[in-house]
């Protein structure tokens, strides 16, 4: 998740970048120094393991797309975080129904929440593969005979539903 191919002592914090799998490496990275390490183990020199400790067997099946979707959800956040931390400073001050940008920016973000609930979920499931329980089962023989393509249409149809009639219901 963070594109962290090799293992490294005070291994540092990729923001950005573009995961070369032929190299190994990220394109055009957006980095802090030994960031990760700390985060991981609270010591700035931490050894932080990198895929490359790991059979290549049991690395994620689609790397690039884990990455970005990580990414993604982690950007959001920390754009929430931001956001609403200004609205609420806004709302202590008095001025927050005075300013029309930030109610528009508000008003906004609603849909930006499932987003990255959405990118969220593509990390969990991305992450766990090729493993569905790890070092038991692999992924290609979790998959059910009896659930057919018309039972997950229909339930897949049933989530969203259920997402629109609440985001109707709460936003009325």
């Amino acid at each position: 998740m963070e594109g962290l191919f090799h293992t490294e002592r005070g291994a540092p914090l990729a923001i950005l970048g573009q995961p070369d799998m032929q190299t190994q490496t990220l394109d055009n990275p957006l980095i802090i120094p030994k960031v990760l390490s700390f985060l991981t183990y609270r010591r700035w020199e931490a050894k932080v393991k990198g895929l490359d400790a790991f059979p290549r067997a049991e690395w994620p099946d689609n790397i690039a797309l884990l990455y970005y979707a990580y990414h993604n959800m982690v950007g959001l956040g920390t754009f929430f975080i931001a956001i609403l931390l200004t609205a609420a400073l806004a709302l202590w001050r008095g001025w927050l129904y005075k300013s029309r940008p930030l109610l528009w920016i508000l008003m906004l973000l609603a849909p930006f929440p499932y987003i990255a609930t959405t990118f969220g979920w593509m990390t969990a499931e991305l992450g766990r593969q090729p493993w569905l329980i790890y070092g038991l089962m692999r992924t290609v023989h979790g998959a059910s005979p009896r659930v057919s393509e018309g039972n997950a249409l229909f339930t897949l149809i049933g989530f969203m539903g259920v997402y629109g009639v609440s985001q109707y219901c709460f936003c009325s």
